[in-house]
């Protein structure tokens, strides 16, 4: 009898976390260390033309935030554009199609599928849902993978005239004493030293510089428009990530969930304007 009500009781425990509406309510606002509701904090956010959404990609409340938000900016009017680090440019035509509501599901699915393998397409459905219901653009921000790995593999300097053509003319992702710094206390599970490591670095700043390169070319060419990025809470961050390697006078904001090593005691406001607050 004990065992079978201490199972009952796990299976009660388990089902309220998932039907409780366990989502996030609150963040702290990095300036003043305040901690306010997310409606507060999406109105203070709302006139920046970019705005990065950091996630750990498999955290589903950080994705019912970044509907949340998407969802306020369109009922305030803006002229809404969705960046996603899940998709590399080879797929922009199929994004193009999909927000213009001339692909079925089950085609775009295959697209999600082999951009983002890992991830269950429920993570990020609403949102593509919602860009598709209301016509509005996702870039593919993403460097191609190859390119990636081969990088992270043998460094920067290995790459061939064809794969250097096939990036931003003006990325160069060798890493700097200081970025490597930066990963060895922001990645500790991989490899601190030596040119192996140096490699891992470099693939983290190629992802970085060319998915601000592709913001930066579409914001130019729109700059009426109002840019929500979705990318890892590491590529979001303000230090070392993607807004680091943005060009011009480009203005964003920057809302992170805790990724290791941030926390509320060690967020700083050069690495992000909000962080999540999170229940469990």
């Amino acid at each position: 009898m004990p065992i079978r009500r201490a199972a009952t009781l796990l299976f009660l425990f388990l089902l309220t976390l998932l039907t409780c509406g366990c989502s996030i309510t609150q963040a702290l606002r990095v300036r003043d260390h305040e901690r306010v509701d997310v409606q507060s904090m999406i109105a203070d956010l709302s006139g920046s033309p970019v705005l990065f959404l950091g996630e750990r990609h498999d955290a589903s409340a950080h994705h019912e935030l970044q509907l949340r938000v998407l969802e306020a900016l369109k009922a305030q009017g803006k002229d809404l554009v969705i960046g996603m680090e899940m998709f590399e440019k080879v797929s922009q035509p199929a994004l193009d199609a999909w927000s213009a509501g001339r692909v079925p599901e089950s085609a775009f699915r295959k697209v999600y599928q082999w951009s983002w393998r890992h991830i269950p397409w429920g993570m990020y459905s609403d949102i593509f849902f919602f860009a598709r219901d209301n016509h509005i653009p996702i870039v593919a921000l993403n460097a191609p993978r190859g390119i990636v790995q081969n990088v992270a593999q043998h460094g920067f300097g290995s790459l061939s005239a064809a794969e250097l053509a096939d990036l931003p003319p003006d990325v160069d992702a060798r890493v700097t004493d200081q970025f490597l710094n930066f990963m060895r206390g922001s990645f500790p599970s991989h490899g601190r030293s030596g040119d192996a490591y140096r490699h891992i670095a470099e693939a983290q700043m190629l992802r970085n510089m060319v998915m601000a390169r592709r913001i930066n070319d579409y914001m130019t060419a729109h700059p009426k428009k109002v840019m929500v990025v979705i990318a890892g809470g590491g590529h979001a961050r303000g230090v070392g990530g993607v807004p680091a390697e943005l060009r011009g006078n480009l203005v964003y904001r920057i809302v992170l969930p805790p990724v290791p090593p941030l926390d509320e005691e060690s967020v700083t406001p050069e690495d992000a304007d909000y962080l999540l607050v999170e229940r469990f």
